[in-house]
């Protein structure tokens, strides 16, 4: 265990001035070092064994999980309260330290009757209830009694514990309700004995009524939803989400995602509010935590929790860690750049967060960084190594908990909005990664939540068009009658200002030879006093076309270029603005992202744009990884082909498009690589890539030397490489293989390529079968070299 020995001269320091200071002039401590208990078992001293530790070891506050599910099992129970009870006056009055509450609204599945019905609870994507995680479920944000009733039992435990908040012994109170004690919606789910799965909630028949209601509210007829989302709907009971089981980040593309990021956001947003107003009405002075598992993570669109600013209105405190799942740190950035006047930022890891004691400490220094007064080390049990695990990150915790928060110094600036977040959050951590020097530097990051702000109500609907029936007469006629233009307002007298163009010489890029279809911006253009009701085209080429109904464009560009538009935009008053917008045709274009391999049912973990010359270190990199392709192209397919020191085909039909197939990735061997990808739209090649990458093991360049013969990857499926010595002339080697019965198979140059000295054999075009065999490199007729193959 490293103990600092600045620690200990500030130790010794700080006894020598306490001894001589009587104990009416201590100063209250400017930080808590705070022992969380997740309450995980019923017993009557649970979690008190590993208290006393903790706080022996400098700890000098308790966080205790409220079980509603525990302290009411039935509807009818008489509250059981003596396990808090317990633990709350074994703190304050056995080790005088201080108190956090976290309320948690999540009940065993078998105790809701009473609660909440099947139909009032969340169900994920697939209609399934919560189940994830100790068989925990809550109720839908949907389903206000339910609410209501969880506010009731929030109430009643701020009313019973509020005389230590009178006597100041509590220093915040939290609600949360998934399985993991966060707030906001569940990520994740499963059905017993059955693997568990990402999962988007919620899809409770509450939260569907909802939402057709919100969407009809929003477009006001179906044809206007119709022309936003590109769907075909009749009626508004037919609205759903947009699902994709299999990628669920895909669900939330586009505006038809966007609007059901959106609506789940005002759900959770309403619960929120209703919950802390609950606290608040029991004592205004209680501080309230919104304790997120993260609002900038890989699961936090899952979670609905990316407009944290929105969702904290009414909190004092935001919670949630330093960093995201792969320690980018972003997540710290992104809440200290955004925190409102005298809001706080508070932060928690457990025992089993990290995978050593000596990273437990380095996240306490980190969460000291940027500024958190609070941190939470949450341990149940003492049972020899959880608790011991964490007294590194306490002692950590005790060494800065009476010293002033170090100065935060911005390196740089980033500006984003949610709508990018939403889109592309591999993309803003990339370009995070590169401002901050992986986190090494703090970058104030200006987070504008559009999606929350704009406007929510469309104006000018496109009236509906009736349905007639089935056609008594059954001759055809002349055929289908084109509608007439809707009229051009006319000028009416008295006061009007006249429309408002929000953005210059607007510019919307297509692709050329490729049909497109594009809607005007809702917010291109504004009314003040009024709407916008009329849209006409006074200059365009021919091949543009303009819908006047949906105020859209379609067509299709035949050459690359720059067009200009002219446009003639009315108010429903009649007064009109003159303005121009771009159509800018560009080449298909593909994009190379290197990510985790894994299946597509989980989020996509990026690292990174593949570009041409990248060197790729593998110790900074997941054991497999998987290439995506992005294209500005719809309905492709893409014929992915690895060259170098590892050879493969594949053709992928459909997206996410990428090299090795779900759920599937190479550890690279390393050297260097050239990877093609053709998109085709049915046998017709539209677009291609190229680009060369090499990989190395480490930054280290002492650990990227290859010894001479080494043979890898050894077993090898169908390239076999060889490092061959410096001093040798590749041009006078001959390469040989032989079977385990002696038979010679003679490999022709046109097999091998070399690159940096590496023989890059490529059996795969050769029949053999797999097996061991003897690889013998000659040089004028003598055997150089034989080395062990096998191939698999």
């Amino acid at each position: 265990m490293k103990i600092r020995l600045s620690h200990y001269f500030s130790l010794v320091a700080f006894l020598l001035f306490y001894s001589s200071v009587p104990s009416y002039a201590q100063t209250p401590p400017q930080r808590y070092i705070v022992h969380g208990v997740l309450n995980l078992e019923p017993t009557m001293n649970h979690g008190i064994s590993a208290m006393n530790k903790m706080v022996r070891a400098g700890c000098n506050a308790v966080a205790l999980t409220v079980m509603w599910d525990r302290i009411y099992p039935k509807a009818d129970s008489k509250g059981d309260w003596a396990q808090l009870d317990n633990q709350i006056n074994h703190a304050i009055n056995n080790l005088h330290v201080k108190l956090v509450l976290r309320i948690h609204l999540g009940r065993h599945i078998a105790l809701t009757p009473g609660f909440w019905a099947l139909e009032e609870a969340v169900a994920d994507f697939k209609g399934k209830p919560l189940t994830y995680y100790y068989d925990n479920d809550h109720f839908s944000f949907a389903h206000q009694p339910s609410i209501a009733k969880a506010a009731g039992f929030v109430k009643e435990v701020c009313q019973r514990y509020k005389d230590l908040q009178a006597r100041g012994q509590i220093l915040f109170i939290s609600v949360v309700n998934t399985p993991q004690q966060e707030l906001g919606y569940a990520y994740e789910n499963q059905q017993y004995p059955n693997p568990s799965y990402f999962a988007v909630f919620d899809h409770s028949k509450w939260s569907m009524l909802k939402w057709k209601d919100w969407a009809k509210t929003k477009y006001q007829t179906i044809r206007t939803l119709n022309s936003y989302w590109g769907t075909s709907y009749k009626q508004f009971l037919e609205v759903e989400p947009y699902v994709n089981w299999f990628n669920t980040k895909d669900s939330f593309r586009g505006l038809r995602g966007k609007d059901w990021y959106l609506f789940r956001h005002q759900l959770l947003k309403s619960h929120v509010d209703q919950m802390i107003d609950a606290v608040k009405s029991v004592d205004p002075t209680f501080n309230v935590a919104c304790e997120f598992g993260g609002i900038a993570d890989n699961l936090s669109l899952l979670r609905g929790t990316f407009a944290f600013k929105n969702l904290t209105e009414k909190a004092d405190i935001i919670k949630t860690s330093v960093d995201a799942f792969q320690g980018d740190g972003i997540q710290a950035d992104l809440v200290i750049s955004n925190l409102r006047q005298n809001q706080k930022y508070y932060t928690e890891i457990a025992h089993f967060d990290q995978s050593t004691p000596e990273s437990l400490r380095n996240y306490v220094d980190r969460a000291i960084e940027y500024g958190c007064e609070v941190v939470l080390l949450y341990v149940d049990y003492d049972n020899g190594k959880d608790v011991e695990k964490l007294l590194p990150a306490v002692q950590e915790g005790v060494y800065w908990m009476d010293k002033p928060n170090p100065p935060i110094v911005f390196a740089d600036s980033m500006r984003y909005r949610l709508s990018q977040l939403i889109d592309n959050r591999e993309a803003v951590v990339e370009d995070w990664r590169i401002r901050s020097d992986n986190g090494k530097k703090k970058i104030r990051i200006i987070y504008e939540e559009d999606l929350v702000h704009d406007k929510q109500v469309i104006d000018n609907p496109l009236p509906d068009i009736p349905d007639p029936g089935p056609d008594p007469d059954p001759d055809p006629g002349p055929g289908p009658v084109t509608p007439p233009d809707p009229p051009k307002p006319p000028v009416q007298e008295g006061p009007n200002e006249i429309p408002i163009e929000n953005f210059k010489d607007y510019t919307q890029q297509i692709v050329v030879n490729q049909p497109f279809v594009f809607r005007i911006p809702e917010n291109l253009y504004i009314d003040p006093d009024g709407y916008i009701a009329y849209i006409e085209i006074t200059e365009s080429p021919n091949w543009v076309n303009f819908n006047k109904f949906e105020f859209s464009f379609y067509g299709k560009a035949p050459s690359l270029g720059k067009t200009k538009i002219k446009l003639k935009i009315y108010d429903n008053k009649g007064a009109s603005l003159e303005s121009v917008m771009y159509i800018e045709s560009i080449p298909p274009a593909i994009d190379f992202e290197l990510i985790k391999a894994d299946y597509f049912d989980v989020p996509i973990e990026g690292w990174g744009l593949l570009t041409n010359n990248r060197t790729l270190y593998l110790e900074d990199l997941p054991e497999k990884l998987n290439v995506l392709a992005r294209c500005n192209l719809d309905s492709v397919n893409f014929h992915f082909e690895l060259t170098g020191p590892y050879k493969f085909k594949n053709i992928s039909e459909r997206p996410p498009y990428n090299l090795f197939g779900e759920g599937r990735g190479l550890e690279f061997p390393i050297g260097t690589y050239t990877l093609k990808a053709n998109a085709y739209q049915k046998d017709t090649l539209i677009t291609f890539k190229t680009v060369q990458f090499t990989v190395k093991y480490s930054t280290d360049s002492t650990q990227n030397i290859l010894t001479d013969w080494l043979v890898y990857p050894n077993p090898f499926e169908n390239i076999c490489n060889v490092k061959l010595p410096l001093e040798e002339d590749y041009s006078t080697l001959d390469f040989v293989l032989y079977t385990s019965a002696g038979k010679k198979i003679p490999l022709k140059k046109e097999q091998i390529k070399l690159v940096n000295n590496v023989a890059y054999i490529d059996l795969g075009m050769m029949d053999i079968i797999a097996g061991s065999y003897i690889l013998e490199i000659n040089k004028a007729g003598n055997s150089l070299k034989r080395i062990r193959v096998v191939k698999i």
